[in-house]
């Protein structure tokens, strides 16, 4: 399984557990990333979907901004694209909050917003311009955290 199959493999906490879903992602080479739906992990799973990488902050620009909180769990290259992908305390309620909180971060820095998308419950993205192009995308991940990608294009 790779890297984000790792991270999407379910995440939703119930009654009994139940294994983790077969995703088909690729995060290694150029496309685009498609998942099939999650399905209940182990608590250890997710401690280990959410263990940080300090170190990937530097894959960000120089001043690049993030929303506090978020801690880098993993980083990939698409093509001309680099995605840094990490967590940050949160449920599905928080997606579009999150997400504005991290398009002001960036606004602050000299960025501006040219569209936002959402599905309630499951994702919320953003597209930004500046120095460079930026697309945000903020979905949950386990028990109370949400992942937050940001793919900055080279």
């Amino acid at each position: 399984m790779t890297l984000l199959g790792a991270a999407l493999a379910g995440c939703a906490s119930g009654p009994s557990p139940q294994p983790a879903a077969t995703i088909s992602v690729s995060w290694g080479t150029p496309g685009t990333p498609t998942a099939a739906p999650s399905v209940a992990a182990t608590a250890a799973d997710c401690e280990q979907r959410t263990v940080p990488r300090p170190e990937l902050a530097g894959q960000l620009p120089v001043g690049f901004a993030t929303v506090a909180g978020w801690q880098p769990t993993g980083a990939m290259d698409q093509a001309r694209t680099r995605v840094v992908r990490g967590v940050l305390p949160g449920g599905p309620a928080d997606l579009e909050a999150v997400r504005d909180r991290a398009v002001d971060q960036l606004i602050d820095a000299g960025y501006h917003l040219t569209g936002t998308d959402e599905e309630a419950g499951y994702e919320a993205e953003a597209e930004l311009a500046g120095p460079r192009e930026v697309n945000i995308n903020v979905r949950p991940l386990c028990r109370a955290y949400l992942v937050l990608s940001y793919s900055v294009r080279q």
